[in-house]
């Protein structure tokens, strides 16, 4: 599936402003555009790739802090 990022990123900052501009929550907007325009089986199969990476990374970092105890 193609994705336009610029469709997307409208969408994304509509989202953002109507629910009053808060700070630090990008991604839960951006992926809420994502599911608006594709539906939600886009959202699913994009993030699964991106959480999982994000999982192996912290698994790394947690093992490294318990090794330098």
């Amino acid at each position: 599936m193609t994705f336009n990022e610029n469709l997307i990123r409208e969408a994304a900052y509509y989202n953002w402003q109507n629910a009053g501009c808060p700070f630090g929550q990008d991604e839960k907007f951006w992926n809420m555009a994502i599911e608006q325009i594709y539906g939600s089986k886009a959202t699913q199969s994009c993030c699964k790739t991106s959480s999982s990476k994000k999982t192996s990374s912290n698994k790394k970092s947690t093992s490294s802090k318990s090794k330098k105890k």
